[in-house]
């Protein structure tokens, strides 16, 4: 490629797979500068090779495969280079299909391209940027659960489901400690500070290993081919439930999930306060959270916000509780005010589901 020095040399690897998910890495007079969503990120180095700090923030998108010159243009930005390679971008098309698994997939693909979105910001360390990535690995885990039977089957996705679970684990406590930290400030002093400053270097620590690791590339890898086998297998053979209308289909299928959910809050109701109820409403949160991911996918609008707060102090004020023990304070009034905050939500919950499930009830009778 013959550039002059007045070219801007555009960088992407042989498929395009920054420009197809709208970033741009170009370089022009020695200045390094990767467009993405949230603005631009600069770097200076040689003109022959991607910088290693700008290559390793876009590891979602390329993977592995080398970044490799694929434009020169007088000058110009993202627009001018995506006129350029229009044709080599152009995706094929997918027809409008109200069917029960090209739903779930078009809600797929959004969360696939979540997860990278959330990766890139991780990496640059933006606020709230694990618990974006954490809730998309989340939502893919809850519609591959409840939405196995238009996916081709649960044997097909419990490989890459098992796989979504471990990146939560390491995503988990840097969100985790972000939450303890910002729930202490009211109490905070010097030792409470240096306890969660150093629980949260060793959290992010172990958030990038992960998302630097093999396994975490082969993940991804893995999430494409799924997305690619279920968009293009033939439809004649897909199951009777992946063809027929998604509104006949996926109501019915949610409705499993917060059967499932309704169990387990009964569970809750007969259980005296203990570490066995504390288990409990763990088990209706995360069973909510599939409900709620579920009904997402599906286009249902009902609110389950309330419910999922209420759960979600219930869990802080647990863990709140444990970190207070690390740091010796096993009395007192911030103690048991974490302690009452809990017994409460816990009590609350069976009211609170019962008035949810009645604005749900519509969804599948």
């Amino acid at each position: 490629m013959t550039t002059t020095i007045a070219d801007t040399v555009f960088f992407d690897t042989d498929g395009l797979r920054l420009l197809r998910n709208g970033l741009a890495l170009s370089v022009r007079s020695g200045r390094w500068r990767l467009d993405t969503p949230d603005g631009p990120v600069c770097h200076s180095g040689s003109e022959s090779s991607v910088p290693p700090a700008l290559s390793g923030l876009v590891r979602a998108y390329t993977r592995d495969d080398e970044l490799v010159p694929v434009a020169n243009l007088d000058g110009g930005g993202v627009a001018e280079l995506r006129a350029a390679l229009g044709s080599r971008i152009a995706a094929p098309p997918r027809p409008p299909d109200g069917s029960a698994r090209a739903v779930v997939l078009a809600y797929v693909r959004a969360q696939l391209a979540a997860l990278a979105a959330a990766d890139l910001a991780v990496r640059q360390g933006r606020p709230d940027a694990v618990h974006r990535m954490r809730v998309a690995a989340r939502r893919l885990r809850g519609v591959f659960s409840a939405y196995a039977k238009v996916l081709g089957g649960r044997k097909l996705l419990r490989e890459v489901s098992g796989a979504l679970r471990w990146l939560g684990g390491e995503l988990a406590p840097a969100r985790d400690t972000e939450v303890q930290w910002a729930r202490s400030r009211p109490w905070a002093d010097e030792p409470s500070d240096a306890y969660f400053a150093a629980l949260a270097e060793e959290a992010e620590t172990r958030a990038l290993r992960a998302l630097d690791s093999r396994r975490y590339v082969q993940l991804l890898n893995a999430l494409d081919v799924l997305e690619l086998v279920l968009s293009e297998e033939p439809r004649y053979r897909w199951g009777k439930a992946a063809r027929r209308p998604a509104a006949k289909v996926l109501p019915r299928l949610a409705h499993v999930v917060a059967a499932e959910v309704d169990g387990r809050v009964a569970r809750v109701a007969a259980l005296p306060a203990g570490p066995d109820r504390d288990r409990a409403v763990h088990d209706v949160r995360k069973a909510a959270k599939r409900l709620r991911y579920a009904l997402e996918a599906a286009g249902a609008k009902v609110a389950l916000h309330e419910f999922q707060d209420l759960l979600g102090e219930f869990q802080d004020a647990v863990v709140a509780q444990a970190h207070l023990r690390e740091l010796g304070v096993r009395e007192g009034p911030v103690h048991d005010g974490e302690a009452a905050a809990a017994a409460h939500c816990a009590e609350a919950l069976p009211g609170a589901w019962h008035a949810l499930r009645k604005d749900l009830r519509p969804l599948w009778t």
